[in-house]
């Protein structure tokens, strides 16, 4: 094989500006993993575990005992039909319920079917097929989806903060819990609402609530932050790699 290389000295400079690159990746990816660490660490620590009434980790202010409540205290379910008119959303294990149009996702369906879809609307919650994963998707914005899904909010919204009950349905706690009120299906499991509704929660006022999401959810976004500066970087190397060789 014939190979083109450039003479030492450009060999050297090609070569550091590699290990520079490599550096800041390996920096932008260690400080990622411990904003990660973080909050797996604090996911545990500022909801209560079995046998407590309180986490291990309190905002300041804070020192009430957690009420128990049964889901169906807290939750109901809504049917609202009717609006073809709104986009149609599809429910995401990471960032929860999306318009469809915007992922790019092409599900082939009738949209004179989509009379009969259900409405969701910001602060709820649908409960789709995933269950080994979790399957409850949390909405922030308004739209559509499949009939097949169960959509719920809260009996008493103006005492619950959407974005904190997010966080207890995506917890590896919850998920957990789910496998007593989980029935087999052919791809996976499926969630029974009914046997849902029959499972306990611990949780705070509203004003506790509202801290601990915004907390968590300040963390998401610096590690949201972190991970596209990593894959900036990923993507000028492998610019570099394509441009910097015959």
């Amino acid at each position: 094989m014939v190979v083109d290389v450039p003479d030492e000295e450009e060999q050297i400079k090609i070569g550091a500006i590699f290990e520079y690159v490599d550096s800041l990746i390996a920096q932008h990816q260690s400080k990622l993993e411990k904003y990660q660490a973080v909050k797996v660490s604090m996911l545990e620590k500022l909801f209560p575990k079995d046998g407590a009434d309180v986490p291990e980790i309190r905002f300041k202010g804070f020192s009430e005992a957690w009420k128990r409540r049964y889901a169906s205290e807290i939750f109901t379910s809504h049917t609202d039909k009717g609006h073809p008119e709104l986009p149609v959303l599809s429910a995401t294990q990471d960032i929860g319920m999306v318009i469809r149009d915007a992922i790019g996702k092409s599900v082939f369906h009738d949209t004179a079917n989509e009379k009969g879809y259900k409405r969701v609307m910001p602060g709820q919650f649908v409960i789709h097929l995933r269950s080994f994963q979790g399957g409850f998707a949390h909405s922030a914005i308004e739209g559509i989806t499949s009939p097949t899904y169960t959509v719920f909010g809260f009996t008493e919204p103006e005492k619950h903060d959407d974005y904190y009950w997010k966080y207890v349905f995506s917890s590896k706690q919850f998920i957990k819990r789910l496998e007593t009120v989980t029935y087999g299906i052919r791809d996976g499991r499926s969630i029974s609402y009914e046997e849902f509704l029959t499972l306990d929660f611990l949780f705070p006022q509203k004003k506790e609530q509202i801290k601990i999401s915004t907390y968590l959810r300040n963390l998401d976004l610096l590690i949201s932050l972190r991970q596209q500066e990593l894959d900036k970087l990923k993507s000028i190397k492998k610019a570099l790699l394509e441009k910097m060789f015959v």
